[in-house]
């Protein structure tokens, strides 16, 4: 867990770096928009085919694509799976990823996708902890989850799977990380607000048309 000092320096930086930035009170504002669209996304699920080809290693950030917060400042370790299966923070703050996120891990797993995680978190040891109680571990065949820069995860993918960034398909919802990993040769796809169904069709129909 970060200090409340190191936790201050980390707000002026990213207040500095990026003045218009997500705030921890966008958390269940975000939360209660996105619960709109998942009933939509059993059905999309089971009708969408992979097009092709596909990616050979489709690589997801974590903070603000995948859940609704930044692991080293929005939320309190030490966290926990209550009795009913909630995974839950310090503060009692219930844990949760984007609605249509789970259903998305399921369905890339379930037709041949290799996926793995890339995260510039302070946090490294919250964010696997919340992966362990999420269940998640189970569809990453590859995480980089530390500070520094995005090539660096990057160059570790290419060295530890063999795939160029050529054949790598990446969702991250930073500016920055999408200039930055797109000038390596990486199809890159920002996020707005969180994963959903429809950004993740447009990403996939995207690299197979381009990189066919």
């Amino acid at each position: 867990m970060l200090s409340d000092s190191v936790v201050f320096l980390l707000r002026t930086f990213r207040s500095f770096i990026a003045p218009v930035r997500r705030k921890p009170s966008d958390y269940q504002l975000t939360q209660d928009c996105g619960q709109k669209t998942q009933g939509d996304t059993a059905d999309m699920a089971s009708s969408f085919a992979p097009p092709t080809p596909k990616p050979e290693l489709l690589v997801l950030d974590v903070d603000w694509t995948l859940w609704p917060f930044h692991t080293d400042m929005d939320v309190s370790p030490p966290f926990k799976k209550d009795s009913s299966g909630e995974v839950r923070d310090s503060r009692g703050k219930t844990i949760q990823p984007f609605p249509d996120v789970p259903r998305i891990l399921d369905w890339l797993k379930g037709n041949g996708y290799t996926l793995a995680l890339a995260s510039r978190t302070w946090a490294p040891s919250d964010m696997e902890r919340l992966l362990i109680l999420l269940d998640w571990n189970k569809y990453f065949s590859y995480k980089e989850i530390y500070k520094g820069t995005k090539t660096k995860h990057f160059s570790k993918f290419t060295q530890n799977s063999g795939v160029p960034y050529s054949k790598m398909l990446f969702f991250d919802d930073e500016d920055i990380n999408i200039h930055e990993i797109g000038r390596i040769g990486v199809m890159c796809i920002f996020v707005t607000n969180g994963l959903n169904w429809n950004l993740l069709k447009q990403g996939l129909e995207k690299f197979a048309k381009e990189r066919s």
